[in-house]
């Protein structure tokens, strides 16, 4: 391009969860010292990462939570070529909210074939293009509140699978324009899901598709599917995509059987995204690059006159290609079954200072 994770960091006051974040940083120095550096270099051990570091301020009621937020959040990422046709990613996040590391991804690739090759672990799932956009990679500063709420419903993220893909290379393949992932998944409870995206390429233009199927089974048994579709030009100075969701809501669904009801709610979703790029080669300022996102969703496709609209407005300033001045006013406008009056309540406005290496 842009899942539940597992803490390994606890404790059971500041003190003692101190300790054990000092222990593991000194365990984890041990071992990099410790490692033969002719080891290293065999495997072509490459680190990346970035971190970021702000102000966002909310629309909320400051009695019930709190309305700004001073936050910083980090990745670190090994990237492992093990051989010619195995890689291995480890990727480890944190931020000041949890306070606390989590091992986000580890996967396995496999390159043994010309058209696929083969992905295993903890790893994302081919729904949407936002869904596939890493953090570091994607324009806006914030996921749209659609992406959001098809993580929700277990529709983007990560989970453990097994994953079949082939990314088109223009420069090596020219004859073949076409991408594809597909995959089986399953997470900690009792949801087993399966994906399917495709992807046409003609020049700076891109058409997908993707299609999901989830199944729960237990006490909460039901099987959702989702569809989503997206056009999108991508070129060096100008960027502008659209996409289409529409997704069974399980939750909702589940709900609804209990009452008797039909079990299909289906929630639909749009979202646009444009943005221009302006190279200015300053001495400070590289690049100036100002987008726009705009979302609509609704929770019950029958009942559209209940929905949020999205409007995120915001710049990028490139002090070089990785450090960046980032502001962005998000805003969302809710108006649901309680009233006819649009609420503001979770819209944002945020500036952070972004360093990616």
């Amino acid at each position: 391009m842009h899942y539940p994770s597992s803490h390994f960091l606890h404790g059971a006051s500041p003190l003692h969860g101190r300790a054990h974040r000092v222990l593991l940083t000194l365990l984890f120095a041990s071992l990099l010292l410790a490692t033969p550096w002719w080891h290293i270099n065999a495997q072509e051990v490459t680190f990346s990462g970035f971190g970021a570091t702000g102000v966002r301020m909310y629309d909320r009621n400051p009695v019930a939570e709190f309305n700004q937020e001073f936050f910083y959040e980090g990745k670190l990422q090994a990237d492992i070529r093990l051989s010619k046709k195995i890689d291995a990613q480890l990727d480890f996040r944190g931020d000041s909210e949890e306070r606390t590391v989590v091992l986000r991804e580890f996967s396995a690739k496999f390159d043994f074939f010309t058209y696929a090759r083969i992905k295993i672990g903890n790893v994302k799932k081919p729904f949407s293009v936002e869904g596939l956009a890493d953090r570091d990679e994607y324009i806006p500063v914030f996921d749209s509140h659609l992406h959001r709420q098809n993580e929700e419903l277990g529709y983007a993220g990560r989970n453990v699978g097994v994953l079949v893909y082939y990314n088109a290379n223009r420069e090596k393949r020219p004859d073949v324009p076409f991408s594809y992932a597909t995959g089986v998944f399953k997470n900690n409870s009792y949801v087993t899901s399966a994906y399917a995206r495709g992807s046409w390429h003609a020049g700076d233009w891109t058409t997908s598709v993707g299609y999901a199927l989830l199944s729960r089974s237990h006490d909460d048994a039901i099987t959702t599917q989702g569809l989503s579709a997206d056009f999108g030009y991508r070129a060096a100075s100008f960027e502008s995509q659209i996409e289409a969701l529409l997704i069974q809501d399980p939750e909702e669904g589940i709900r609804r059987r209990l009452l008797g009801q039909d079990d299909a709610v289906w929630t639909p979703g749009l979202r646009s995204l444009t943005a221009l790029r302006f190279p200015v080669g300053g001495e400070i300022v590289d690049m100036v690059e100002p987008y726009l996102l705009v979302g609509w969703s609704a929770p019950d496709a029958e009942n559209t006159a209940w929905h949020r609209l999205e409007i995120m407005a915001g710049v990028n300033v490139f002090v070089d290609d990785d450090v960046r001045l980032r502001l962005v006013a998000d805003g969302l406008l809710t108006r649901d079954r309680y009233s006819d009056e649009y609420s503001t309540h979770g819209s944002v406005f945020s500036f952070e200072v972004f360093v990616r290496f």
